[in-house]
């Protein structure tokens, strides 16, 4: 019995070495895990900031759309306009043509 004292002893010590070594490889892979996690959180931050940035840009641009920009149909009603005083302008000048003709 007296024997078995070292033996027991460099198992036990071999099942700590063990344990130390697992639990070291947990903490690596743990604190890389974590790493990991902080680095997506940041870029979501980041995210936030580009959305914030994107939306101040939208609202920008929707209140200059008015100033920049004509809807199709105020151009449609502008273009019939023109297009009926071309034709009365058309029409005058035939009539115009027409008199000039008759009194020759």
């Amino acid at each position: 019995m007296g024997e078995s004292w070292p033996l027991f002893l460099f198992l036990a010590g071999l099942i700590a070495a063990w344990s130390m070594l697992i639990l070291g490889v947990m903490r690596s892979m743990l604190s890389k895990c974590i790493g990991d996690l902080e680095e997506k959180i940041s870029g979501i931050s980041g995210l936030g900031k580009d959305l914030q940035r994107l939306e101040r840009e939208f609202l920008e641009m929707k209140a200059t759309l008015p100033l920049d920009y004509v809807r199709k149909e105020d151009h449609m009603r502008f273009e019939l306009v023109l297009n009926t005083k071309l034709d009365r302008l058309h029409q005058d000048m035939m009539t115009a043509i027409n008199a000039k003709e008759k009194t020759r």
